[in-house]
């Protein structure tokens, strides 16, 4: 036994039918909500990327400089090391080593042997 209604002359299970197609279709006005919660999605996202950007560049920046210091001071003492080792090996300095700590003498002229 099946029970048919008619709503305005039609048939029962269009109507469903409609009113299912209704149920699918959005408003205007939700359309519209879900296209602007979008676009404000895109321009925060947007914003975010530009400043973790901004940050990154300023951190690299820093870094950057604290190299370059670094760097300067590693050169000047590269330098004064240089330095050092020049006074160290001066001729006049390991002839007094030699003379004083390790109790060297100048050799007698016949103890000279010159090999060519």
């Amino acid at each position: 036994m099946t029970v048919r209604t008619e709503v305005l002359g039609a048939p029962a299970a269009p109507a469903r039918a409609r009113a299912r197609a209704r149920r699918h279709v959005l408003s205007a006005r939700t359309r519209e909500f879900l296209a602007m919660v979008v676009v404000i999605g895109l321009l925060v996202g947007a914003v975010l990327c530009y400043v973790f950007l901004h940050l990154q560049v300023v951190r690299v920046g820093y870094e950057v400089e604290r190299l370059r210091r670094e760097r300067a001071a590693l050169s000047e003492q590269g330098r004064t090391l240089r330095l050092e080792v020049a006074g160290l090996r001066s001729v006049k300095r390991v002839e007094e080593v030699a003379r004083g700590t390790l109790g060297m003498v100048a050799p007698a002229p016949g103890q000279v042997i010159v090999v060519r």
